[in-house]
């Protein structure tokens, strides 16, 4: 199983701060059935180019630490949206591996028309298909219903483990039995109060939806991640 959203590389942001840290997260997560976790770490235009965050990556890449038996970490970035992006000739430098995708974060305010307009607009301008992190927390907010429909096979919706993991996670099963997750992340954090939870919520929804739900969310992640496999 692939967990496509974590904060596991130490030291390049809120997430892991350390790679004694980051190998106990990588445990819990081949403990709980993960073979490939995606390290997304945050990205903000804002704030530093492609370029540096590359760097800066590359450097806590290299820093995890190797072990018989953890899942295979592949290089990824959590891109937060910024006017423009689909005209920035750098961002293909921040998908996931050698794939297409690229995980982006939408804003917790008001989305606009012109911001669905220009993340729909990353394949044909960059060549990239958009998935949208953690969608399940902007469910209780106006902005994502309502383009909801717009989005619908322009970019694909990643959810996270805790949204199946709260008192009835009635929403994101259904969101799940209709097809409207694509992806499944942790957003893991630390050991902590945001550890890697992915093993929990694939019982829950092993439970409720069966075994063969996972298997086509696997089988769809590994026909981006890995094409050529």
């Amino acid at each position: 199983m692939i967990d496509l959203h974590t904060h596991i590389l130490p030291g390049i942001d809120d997430g892991s701060q350390s790679p004694e840290m980051s190998l106990q997260m990588l445990r819990m997560l081949a403990q709980q059935g993960i073979d490939t976790v995606v390290a997304t770490p945050h990205f903000s235009a804002l704030k530093e180019s492609p370029a540096g965050f590359l760097e800066r990556r590359n450097q806590a890449m290299a820093q995890l630490p190797v072990e018989e038996g953890l899942p295979r970490v592949l290089p990824g970035a959590e891109v937060a949206y910024f006017m423009g992006m689909s005209h920035c000739e750098e961002l293909p430098l921040l998908r996931i591996g050698d794939s297409d995708l690229i995980l982006i974060e939408m804003p917790f305010g008001g989305w606009t028309d012109r911001m669905v307009e220009e993340v729909c607009a990353l394949s044909h301008q960059r060549g990239l298909m958009p998935v949208l992190a953690h969608v399940d927390r902007y469910d209780r907010k106006d902005q994502f219903p309502r383009y909801e429909a717009a989005l619908e096979g322009q970019v694909f919706f990643q959810y996270n483990a805790a949204a199946f993991l709260k008192a009835f996670g009635g929403s994101a099963m259904s969101s799940l039995r209709r097809g409207g997750v694509h992806f499944l992340g942790s957003d893991c954090h630390n050991t902590d109060h945001r550890a890697p939870n992915m093993g929990d919520a694939l019982a829950k929804i092993r439970k409720r939806l069966g075994n063969e739900v996972l298997e086509e969310l696997k089988e769809f992640a590994n026909s981006w991640l890995f094409p050529e496999e």
